[in-house]
């Protein structure tokens, strides 16, 4: 089994603990802010003049909770991801989808956006959680390295015989530093990393059952 600093399984089970309160309050911001839509719409004909300000702001809080919600569910599973049953496989269905959420404001903030595709189904790999993650993210951080005024970071998961592919491809018109395709190769005790000047593909190893 793969070895785990002390210091990350402290983390990632402070971490996960952490997120699952902050799953609570979310929970209770959710359903006050249900409370306070279910009084607007019983007492729909009484007019007042902050009416259609109220309304705005719970549906701000709405769609925040949701956003909000994702994320936590994300981090919960990279606090997750040193668990034991997590070292030697995961789906990566499941985890390019974490990826895709830890990494959307690091693309943000370098003017992009993260689009995820691939099918739903699950697409067991026999590499770590908390291995898959790591690569993901740096693939994706690396991909908007050299600094993007607007574009698109595709993650594309896809099913294979022997390897199931992450692909990371770049927004248009960006031309990422080359060298970083060793070091992201490196982060792989299985695997491998390939560069067709499109697209990086991050092939693991499908992981068989039973």
């Amino acid at each position: 089994m793969p070895e785990v600093a002390q210091e990350a399984r402290f983390m990632g089970a402070v971490t996960a603990l952490s997120m699952h309160e902050m799953q609570n309050i979310l929970a209770i911001i959710r359903e006050s802010a249900g409370l306070m839509g279910d009084i607007l719409k019983v007492n729909a004909r009484v007019d007042f003049k902050h009416r259609s300000n109220m309304e705005r702001t719970l549906e701000h809080i709405s769609t925040h909770v949701d956003r909000g919600k994702g994320l936590l569910e994300a981090t919960s599973r990279l606090a997750h991801s040193p668990d034991d049953d997590l070292l030697e496989g995961c789906d990566l269905t499941v985890y390019a989808r974490t990826v895709a959420l830890l990494s959307e404001r690091l693309v943000r903030l370098k003017g992009a956006a993260v689009n995820l595709s691939g099918p739903s189904t699950a697409l067991p790999v026999a590499v770590g959680a908390l291995r898959v993650l790591m690569t993901g993210y740096k693939a994706v951080q690396w991909a908007v390295g050299g600094g993007v005024k607007d574009g698109v970071v595709g993650l594309q998961i896809e099913g294979g015989q022997d390897f199931h592919v992450l692909s990371v491809r770049p927004p248009q018109g960006v031309s990422p530093d080359l060298e970083g395709v060793a070091f992201l190769g490196a982060l792989l005790d299985d695997g491998k990393v390939e560069w067709d000047g499109t697209r990086l593909r991050i092939l693991l190893p499908a992981r068989r059952q039973g």
